[in-house]
């Protein structure tokens, strides 16, 4: 008669070692990342989405952001061109834009058009991300007052 073959036991200790170990060196590993959501919306698409409003009543107030500086257009004669330079002959920084200028013209046209709460945002191709979520902040609200709270961004500056 044969004798029966002994069962090898398994060595599970390297290998639960080794995943005492991982695991923590991954979760300190791990990056917590925090996520902040900004309130936009894209331009309308069609035409006659606003039917009730003819096109001659919507100010169509946009803001454009360059490194020049930041330029407010729109369809009062009075917004045709109002620009905001920045100190230096060109914006390389947060600091350099006057965000301060802004609210206080956005401040003037709010007065003007009590009704209008859209602004479309273009900023230019090498506009920081800090610089359009600051100047989104600038035109929504000043204080406790609410300036423009649908701020649109759009392309082609």
């Amino acid at each position: 008669m044969r004798k029966p073959k002994s069962v090898a036991d398994l060595n599970l200790l390297p290998v639960m070692n080794l995943i005492t170990i991982l695991i923590p060196l991954l979760l300190m590993g791990a990056q917590l990342m925090n996520l902040a959501v900004v309130d936009t919306t894209l331009p309308a698409i069609c035409s006659s989405c606003d039917k009730d409003e003819s096109p001659e009543k919507r100010l169509n107030l946009r803001l454009l952001i360059s490194e020049g500086g930041l330029s407010l257009k729109g369809a009062d004669p009075v917004l045709d061109e109002a620009s905001i330079p920045c100190a230096l002959s060109q914006c390389t920084s947060l600091e350099s834009y006057d965000f301060a200028a802004l609210q206080d013209k956005l401040r003037r046209i709010k007065e003007a058009h009590p009704d209008e709460e859209t602004l479309i945002l273009v900023p230019g191709e090498q506009v920081p991300y800090e610089v359009i979520i600051a100047a989104m902040d600038a035109a929504r609200q000043v204080g406790d007052r609410l300036l423009f709270p649908a701020v649109t961004i759009s392309g082609g500056a």
